[in-house]
C-alpha cells in the first residue's frame, strides 16, 4: 500500500499553498468531511490528522476503504470526472483539512507535470487497493483479513517493525474495514496478543512478530 503525500509540493509552490491554507477548516473525532455521492467542483488537502474513506452499502453498512492522514489528497474523482463522489469521508480525531477548487488544481496539474504525475499513480494505487480488497473480501479469512489489516498500519504510518503504531481506529471500525463483527476481531486480537504476535496499550499497538502476520495472511 504506497503511501501519497503532497506536503512537499503544496509547500513548494507558495502562490497554491497560501490559496489552500486560507480556505482550511478544523474537524472532530467523528464529524463529515464530504458526504458520500457529493458532487464537487473542489479537492480536499488534509493538512493534519487523520481520516477514513467509507461507501455505504445499500442497507447503511459502512465499509471503510481507507484511511488517509497528513499530506493526503482526497475527493478529487468527482472533480476530475464530473461524476458523484463515490465515497464519503469522516474525520477520526482532531483534523484540518483544507479546499482546493478545481479550476486552480486543474489549471496547476497543467503547468506541472509532476503533480500530474502524482495524482495519477495515486488513482491507479487505490484501483489496485480496491481490487485487492474484493479478493480479501471474499477469498481470505477473517483472521487473514486482521493480520492484513495491521499490515496496513504499520505501513500507513511508516512505522519500523520495532516502532509502536498509533491506535487510531476502534475495534468496530476494525470490523467495518474487513467485513466481519466487532466480536470476531475482538477475539483474534486476543489469540493474536496470547501468540506474542501483537502487543497493544491503550494508545499503541506494536507488531511484534511481522513475519508470523504475514505467514498467516498468506496461508489464510
Amino acid at each position: 500500500m504506497a503511501v501519497f503525500n503532497y506536503s512537499r509540493f503544496f509547500n513548494e509552490n507558495t502562490d497554491l499553498g497560501e490559496l489552500i491554507y486560507e480556505k482550511c477548516q478544523n474537524y472532530k473525532s467523528g464529524e463529515l468531511v464530504y458526504a458520500q455521492d457529493s458532487n464537487m467542483n473542489h479537492a480536499y488537502y488534509v493538512k493534519s490528522g487523520l481520516l477514513k474513506i467509507y461507501r455505504n452499502g445499500v442497507k447503511g453498512e459502512q465499509q471503510i476503504v481507507r484511511l488517509v492522514k497528513e499530506g493526503s489528497l482526497i475527493g478529487f474523482h468527482s472533480m476530475l470526472s464530473d461524476e458523484p463522489e463515490v465515497t464519503g469521508c469522516e474525520s477520526l480525531n482532531d483534523s484540518q483539512v483544507c479546499i482546493i477548487p478545481g479550476d486552480v488544481l486543474k489549471d496547476t496539474m497543467k503547468k506541472d507535470k509532476s503533480l500530474s504525475d502524482l495524482i495519477m499513480k495515486q488513482t491507479c494505487e487505490e484501483l489496485k487497493q480496491t481490487c485487492n480488497s474484493m479478493i480479501e473480501l471474499s477469498q481470505k479469512t477473517v483472521r487473514g483479513r486482521l493480520a492484513n489489516l495491521f499490515l496496513k498500519l504499520q505501513e500507513l504510518f511508516q512505522a519500523k517493525d520495532d516502532e509502536p503504531i498509533p491506535l487510531v481506529i476502534s475495534r468496530v471500525d476494525m470490523a467495518r474495514w474487513i467485513g466481519t463483527s466487532k466480536e470476531s476481531v475482538s477475539r483474534l486480537i486476543t489469540e493474536f496478543k496470547e501468540d506474542g504476535i501483537l502487543s497493544f496499550s491503550r494508545s499503541e499497538i506494536k507488531i511484534n512478530s511481522k513475519e508470523k502476520l504475514t505467514k498467516i495472511v498468506m496461508i489464510s
